[in-house]
């Protein structure tokens, strides 16, 4: 498509998954590597309305997981909505009982008997053979990994409220390790660990100041690394189930952020202080160097993504000011010992969904983001590796196209796009070091946002 011809919105892409399927082939263009050999899982909100009504933002959109997988040069790709307990109740019912689309009373009611829906719509993660898909204010749910069916909720023995969608391995020590907030008279940071071998266990509990929004963390050999912004829970809205769902929080920045830096192997002795406000949503990577904690995230100075999400129908590609606030790759380093957090610009391009890779004695190579530019009044979308000596590589994909969150898959880099032209989605395969084009995977339809993903090798 030339520079004058007119993007369509891309409403497929913020609108319910057309067709679920088991694993059907896929039309290849270009070669996949033939050593690439593994399946690549993907998860976010499926399904944006039921019922004639549309869910007011994106994190209450019932999940869909996604998949394609790769075997002997050829692909095969499959897509299923996340068939919670909440949702098959209100499919059974024919109307809203479970979310804040449905009628004040019946939700009110159900939020305090501890109803609220699961959407499970935000990641999907291995672990000891199984795939769980998360959100962070519920417990995981098992998917079969060969059919992408829903196997119901789990706790894994320990999860006594809810779960991160960020789960973060830590290789010296074979084990993933993640949190959860628990809400009640003490709002509380749970902290768990899963091991490669043996069973889920929770390691700390640490008490908060208040209930806030917290969704991911930073992990090191040593370390567990948290920065609690000040996004606090409306505790009289939530209480009251009133909506729009995202009026539910409040920036508070008098409060400052957080720092919680966790010994993994002495929890109780962890340390803390407080900084000048930030918001982040996720973090890159950490690691350790000479006393002090080295941690990549994307900052925003202030909550205003949250609200320019919405439902997603604002985002337009010829209109750059639907895009929200543009989130900063930012590099702290922590001193635990002075109690200080010092934090800098580590690249000034627009991004976000930061991912690291590969990682050597607990250091890593590459850092790996969704960025975005403007280019003849378009927003255009870039696959950006930052390398560790500050060098920058990026692809940028055609007009019309929207990328995800990159995923390393051995010598590839896989990302999930959406054309709004074809209003179709396909899987860009392209060479790790180089950034090349290697392949794309042709789906047969749209695979609405996608957040997060994790590829499991063969």
């Amino acid at each position: 498509m030339n520079a004058s011809t007119p993007i369509p919105p891309p409403t497929a892409y913020f609108s319910n998954l057309s067709r679920e399927h088991g694993f059907e082939e896929a039309i290849v263009e270009g070669v996949l590597p033939p050593d690439l050999r593994g399946t690549l899982y993907r998860n976010g909100p499926g399904l944006m309305e039921q019922f004639g009504r549309r869910y007011d933002h994106l994190f209450e959109g019932d999940g869909a997981i996604s998949a394609v997988r790769f075997e002997g040069g050829r692909a095969a790709a499959a897509a299923r909505v996340i068939e919670s307990a909440g949702l098959s109740e209100e499919r059974a019912a024919g109307r809203h009982l479970n979310s804040y689309a449905a009628p004040w009373l019946t939700r009110l009611r159900r939020m305090h008997r501890g109803q609220l829906k699961n959407t499970a719509n935000t990641n999907v993660v291995p672990w000891q053979g199984g795939l769980y898909a998360l959100m962070e204010g519920a417990k995981p749910t098992e998917i079969d990994p060969r059919t992408l069916a829903t196997l119901g909720a789990t706790d894994l023995g320990v999860i006594p409220s809810t779960f991160s969608a960020h789960p973060h391995r830590v290789e010296s020590r074979r084990t993933l390790y993640n949190f959860g907030v628990s809400n009640g008279r003490e709002t509380t940071l749970d902290l768990f660990a899963l091991p490669d071998e043996g069973p889920a266990a929770m390691i700390g509990r640490i008490p908060l100041q208040r209930p806030v929004m917290l969704h991911d963390f930073a992990a090191t050999d040593r370390h567990l690394i948290f920065f609690i912004s000040p996004l606090n829970i409306v505790i009289w809205r939530m209480m009251l189930a009133l909506r729009p769902f995202q009026d539910n929080f409040r920036w508070e920045p008098d409060a400052g952020t957080e720092v919680i830096v966790v010994p993994i192997d002495a929890p109780d002795a962890a340390v803390r202080f407080h900084t000048a406000p930030f918001l982040q949503f996720h973090f890159a990577g950490a690691y350790e160097e000479r006393g002090e904690l080295v941690v990549d995230y994307v900052r925003y100075e202030d909550s205003a993504l949250l609200w320019s999400l919405g439902d997603g129908r604002r985002l337009s590609l010829t209109d750059v000011s639907t895009r929200g606030a543009g989130g900063r790759l930012h590099r702290a380093r922590i001193n635990p010992a002075t109690r200080e957090l010092r934090s800098e610009p580590l690249w000034n391009g627009d991004c976000e969904f930061p991912g690291i890779g590969p990682v050597v004695d607990g250091r890593y190579r590459h850092i790996w983001l969704q960025s975005e530019l403007e280019v003849d009044g378009a927003l255009r979308f870039q696959i950006t590796r930052l390398d560790a000596d500050g060098a920058v590589l990026q692809h940028t994909l055609e007009r019309g196209q929207i990328s995800s969150e990159s995923v390393l898959a051995g010598g590839s880099v896989l990302t999930l796009v959406y054309d709004s032209f074809s209003a179709r989605s396909h899987l860009l395969v392209l060479d790790a070091e180089t950034l090349a084009f290697q392949a794309r995977v042709m789906l047969k339809q749209a695979i609405p946002l996608t957040f997060h993903g994790s590829w499991l090798p063969e």
